[in-house]
């Protein structure tokens, strides 16, 4: 058996009502991310929150999306590297269908029981947009869920594990384009038969209760009752779409969290697409969730232009080239990326980048000094010479708790509202975002956000 540690969440501050994107649409919300935000700052973000009080050496990074941000590179070192965990681990991608996120689960899991490792990090992203014109079709949503699994005691513990193939699949893409087949011929080739195979191995009578992460989930209902499911008091229902929409390769996981609201002896999750990932396990300490509670965006046309920064497999997408050495970014990846920066020895100031005296005392002598991700703003102006979907960028000299100042872009602003209005002294929090939006290279840097 494996247990779940620890957890990280993280959804946008940006959500569109249904309402907004059709007139007749669903009356759920969906988050959205910025325009500088991708699978990466959100996996980055959750992955923090995860690992915050956690001490444990780290022994593999597994990363699951529905759309990668790179190819031939592995966004699992990457994310690894980004969040300072030592290289030479086990860092591998799941990508391409919303049941990888509980293909990582599953694959932690054994390697778990294997006793080769102890502690797996698991972060599950999606980013995908329908297309437009079909959102009042698809409740869709942005968001970045992190696990820690591990041998270690935890407030999850995950009993027993399989998967069940099956070759037929009723949606799909082929050659960009989406193959679907009859939906009421699809969901007995494809669902219920995998579910009944499924269901014939496993003894309802000691499950408390099933969560089924499925589009077919109704289908199941007739073959659970005939097993002896209690549908209105078992089944557990999708609490995430209505909130966050549906999150691809985080959902499942985010159900599979969410479920910690309810101590359980018990639980199933059945996550299916092209086959079913059955995870059984016992809730054994609660958690409560609670969100932040966003910001609406206005318009559909916002929502557009936020949806073309983020297309970027589209052959309309124009990239920005900008100066970017990578020996530098390496040689600087300490300070710029880690935050470590230099105080001085004899009057304790605190610089972020390095200087050849300090230029309070004139001291040569510097020690390694790990910055804080919070402080206030000094000051700040509006410039117009970095490209941008809401022009002007905002710049913001923050003044570090503990010492340190650094100068950021301000980030979460395409509206401005009295909870985020940027004013000297505000509390504010960096956050890894997109230096330039439409980059053509990866350019993570720091930006800041107006704490509430």
């Amino acid at each position: 058996m494996s247990y779940i540690k620890s957890y990280g969440l993280y959804v946008p501050a940006f959500k569109i009502q249904g309402s907004v994107l059709h007139p007749s649409g669903r009356k759920n919300e969906h988050r959205i991310a910025y325009v500088d935000e991708d699978i990466i700052t959100m996996s980055f973000e959750a992955a923090q929150q995860c690992l915050h009080t956690v001490s444990e050496k780290i022994d593999a990074v597994f990363f699951a999306g529905n759309m990668p941000v790179f190819k031939n590179r592995y966004h699992a070192s990457y994310l690894a590297d980004l969040l300072q965990i030592p290289q030479n681990i086990l860092a591998l991608d799941f990508f391409q269908t919303n049941r990888s996120g509980t293909d990582a689960l599953l694959m932690a899991h054994q390697l778990i029981k294997s006793k080769e490792f102890k502690n797996i990090l698991i972060v599950a992203a999606n980013q995908s947009f329908p297309s437009i014109g079909k959102e009042r079709e698809t409740p869709f949503g942005h968001a970045a869920v992190a696990l820690l699994v591990s041998a270690n005691n935890g407030f999850i513990k995950i009993n027993h594990t399989k998967s069940y193939s099956v070759g037929y699949a009723e949606e799909f893409e082929y050659k960009n384009n989406t193959v679907s087949y009859d939906p009421r011929f699809s969901r007995t080739a494809g669902f219920q038969t995998c579910f009944k195979s499924m269901l014939a191995e496993i003894n309802t009578k000691n499950i408390s209760s099933f969560i089924i992460n499925s589009s077919y989930a109704k289908a199941a209902t007739s073959d659970l009752k005939n097993a002896g499911v209690n549908i209105e008091t078992q089944l557990i229902s999708d609490q995430v779409i209505p909130s966050l929409g549906y999150t691809g390769a985080a959902h499942a996981l985010l159900r599979f969290i969410y479920a910690a609201e309810n101590k359980s002896e018990y639980c199933t999750l059945i996550d299916y697409n092209n086959g079913i990932n059955l995870i059984e396990f016992s809730v054994l300490e609660n958690k409560t969730f609670s969100l932040n509670k966003g910001s609406n965006i206005n318009t559909y046309q916002d929502y557009l232009t936020i949806r073309k920064v983020s297309n970027f497999n589209s052959y309309k997408y124009k990239t920005v080239d900008m100066f970017s050495s990578e020996m530098m970014n390496e040689r600087e990846k300490n300070q710029l990326l880690y935050l470590n920066g230099f105080e001085c020895s004899e009057c304790k100031t605190i610089y972020l980048i390095k200087s050849e005296q300090c230029k309070n005392c004139k001291c040569k002598n510097f020690t390694l000094k790990k910055l804080n991700t919070e402080g206030k703003v000094f000051t700040s102006t509006k410039e117009f010479y970095f490209p941008a979907s809401f022009a002007p960028i905002t710049m913001v000299v923050i003044d570090l708790i503990g010492g340190g100042r650094i100068t950021v872009q301000l980030t979460d602003d395409m509206y401005v509202e009295q909870k985020n209005k940027l004013q000297i002294g505000s509390k504010v929090k960096l956050v890894l975002r997109k230096m330039l939006e439409n980059g053509n290279k990866p350019n993570y840097f720091y930006k800041c956000i107006v704490e509430p």
